[in-house]
C-alpha cells in the first residue's frame, strides 16, 4: 500500500515550457506560525519527505522537522488513533487517506482550520480534492496532498498482435475481452478484476456517478448496493465467469508475473499506478504499453472518473504549534520548491492544480514516458481528474466496509453469492456494524 499511495500522479492540464510562469505561489506570508524555535513531528509515508523539509527549515529557520514514517496504513492509524485518546503522544502532522479522514474527524482529535484562514488557499487545489478535506462543506481538516483518478493503461504490442481495437466504452471493452481471449487460445486475459481493494471497486461506481455514502446533518445515508454498484460489479462478474478477466491479488508477485509474461492486456489504474508497471517491467516491456481514457458506459454526454487512494495532512488538536502545522503543510503541497522536490525526490504528484503544469512534472523523456511510448502520462490523467465527481463521499466506519468487500467478493469469485448478493450482504454488514457505532444511519 505504501507505493500505492505516493507514486500518485494526477494532472488538470498538458505542461509547457510557457506554463512556468503561470504558477500561482501560495499566501504563506498569511499564515504566521508561532513564535520561538521549536520542533514540529510529522507522521508520513512518503518516501524522502525529510529532505524535501530541508527546504522549509532554510525558509524558518526557528522550525525544525522531524519526520517519522511509520509505513502508512493500520499502523500509522492505530498509533494515530492511540495518540487521540491518550491526548498526547501523536504528532503536529500526520497524512490520512481521504477515504478514512472522516473516522479520524468524528474522534475530534483534528483540528479544523477554518479558524486559521485556510480558505485562502483553497482555490490552489484540484476542486474535487477539497472537497474530500472538507467532507461537511464547512469545516476543513486537512490540506489535498495526492490523489488517484482513474485511466486505463493497456500493453499495445499484444492488442496490436490480435488486432484488437483500444476499447473506449465498456460494451466495446466486453467485447474486446472476449475476442483476445478466444484469439489467444484463452492465454491472454484483456484485464483484472481488484477484489481485494474496495476502494479499486469503489472508484468504478464513482466514474458512474454513484454515490455509496450520504449524509444530511447527523443522519447518514448508505447505499453500497446502490442501482450504480449493483450495475458495475453484475458486469465484471460476468467477465469474470466466462475467464475473459482474471482476479489475481493486485501487487502480487502473481500480477506482476503475469503481466510480465503477457498474459493481462489492460488495467483500470489509479494516477499513481503507470509507475508500478514501470519499476517491475520497464526492463522488458518500455516502450511497448500506453494510456488511455477510461471506458464510458455511453458514447454520449460528459465522460467521467473516479478516484483510488491519495491523502491529505491534518494538523492535530494537541499539537502546539497548529499555526506552524497549517504553514508545513501549505507550504508541502502547493509551493513550486517543494512541488519539485517531492517530484524529484519521492516521484510524488501534488494535488495544487498549478504545480501540474510545471515542465518537471510534463516531462516526456522520463523513463515512465519511454515505457509508455513517449506519451505524456499526466495529459491523460489530467483529463480524469477534472472528470471526478466532486461531491462523492466516505463515512466514518469505512475502515470496517473495506474490510468486509473482501470477503463478499470472495464469496462471489468462488461461486458462493451472485454479485447481487454480495452486495446485499456488503450493505447489510456494513449498515449492521455503523449502527452498533452509534451512527444515525440507514
Amino acid at each position: 500500500m505504501k507505493k500505492l499511495l505516493t507514486l500518485s500522479m494526477i494532472g488538470l492540464v498538458l505542461g509547457s515550457t510557457a506554463h512556468a510562469a503561470e504558477f500561482k505561489a501560495p499566501p504563506l506570508a498569511q499564515f504566521a506560525p508561532e513564535a520561538g524555535n521549536y520542533t514540529l513531528e510529522v507522521w508520513s509515508w512518503v518516501p524522502g519527505l525529510a529532505e524535501t523539509a530541508k527546504k522549509f527549515e532554510k525558509l524558518y529557520p526557528n522550525i525544525k522537522i522531524k519526520v517519522t514514517n511509520l509505513g502508512g496504513g493500520p499502523n500509522t492509524y492505530t498509533k494515530l488513533l492511540t495518540s487521540i485518546k491518550a491526548g498526547s503522544g501523536g504528532p503536529d502532522v500526520a497524512q490520512i487517506e481521504y477515504g478514512f479522514l472522516p473516522s479520524f474527524i468524528d474522534t475530534g482529535g483534528l483540528s479544523d482550520l477554518t479558524p486559521m484562514g485556510v480558505n485562502k488557499v483553497k482555490n490552489l487545489f484540484v476542486p474535487w480534492t477539497w472537497g474530500q478535506v472538507s467532507p461537511d462543506g464547512k469545516g476543513v481538516y486537512a490540506i489535498p496532498q495526492d490523489s488517484g483518478p482513474f485511466a486505463m493503461i493497456y500493453n499495445k504490442a499484444i492488442l496490436d498482435k490480435y488486432k484488437i481495437k483500444v476499447p473506449t466504452t465498456w460494451d466495446q471493452y466486453a467485447v474486446a475481452a472476449e475476442n483476445l481471449y478466444k484469439a489467444s487460445n484463452g492465454q491472454v486475459q484483456l484485464g483484472n478484476f481488484y477484489s481485494t481493494f474496495a476502494p479499486w471497486f469503489v472508484a468504478l461506481v464513482w466514474a458512474d456517478g454513484g454515490q455509496l455514502f450520504n449524509r444530511n446533518g447527523e443522519q447518514w445515508t448508505q447505499t453500497l448496493n446502490s442501482p450504480n454498484a449493483k450495475k458495475v460489479l453484475a458486469y465484471w462478474d460476468g467477465l469474470i465467469k466466462k475467464g475473459y478477466i482474471g482476479t489475481l491479488p493486485a501487487f502480487s508477485a502473481d500480477y506482476n508475473n503475469a503481466v510480465g509474461a503477457g498474459k493481462i492486456a489492460s488495467a483500470m489504474e489509479a494516477a499513481w499506478g503507470p509507475n508500478g508497471y514501470v519499476d517491475n517491467h520497464k526492463d522488458k516491456m518500455s516502450g511497448q504499453w500506453r494510456v488511455a481514457d477510461l471506458p464510458q458506459w455511453s458514447k454520449v454526454g460528459k465522460k467521467g472518473s473516479g478516484n483510488w487512494g491519495g491523502s491529505s495532512n491534518v494538523v492535530m488538536k494537541q499539537s502546539k504549534y497548529p499555526k506552524a502545522g497549517l504553514l508545513f503543510s501549505v507550504w508541502l503541497n502547493s509551493s513550486q520548491e517543494a512541488i519539485e522536490a517531492n517530484w524529484d525526490i519521492s516521484t510524488l504528484f501534488t494535488a495544487a492544480s498549478a504545480g501540474l503544469t510545471l515542465p518537471k512534472l510534463n516531462d516526456t523523456t522520463t523513463t515512465t514516458s519511454k515505457f509508455f511510448g513517449g506519451q505524456n502520462v499526466v495529459g491523460f490523467y489530467a483529463k480524469a481528474a477534472k472528470a471526478v465527481n466532486p461531491d462523492f463521499k466516505w463515512a466514518p466506519w469505512f475502515t470496517f466496509s473495506n474490510d468486509n468487500f473482501n470477503k463478499q467478493l470472495d464469496a462471489m469469485v468462488k461461486g458462493k453469492m451472485t454479485s447481487d448478493q454480495a452486495l446485499d450482504a456488503w450493505q447489510e454488514e456494513s449498515l449492521k456494524f455503523a449502527r452498533n457505532e452509534g451512527y444515525n444511519v440507514k
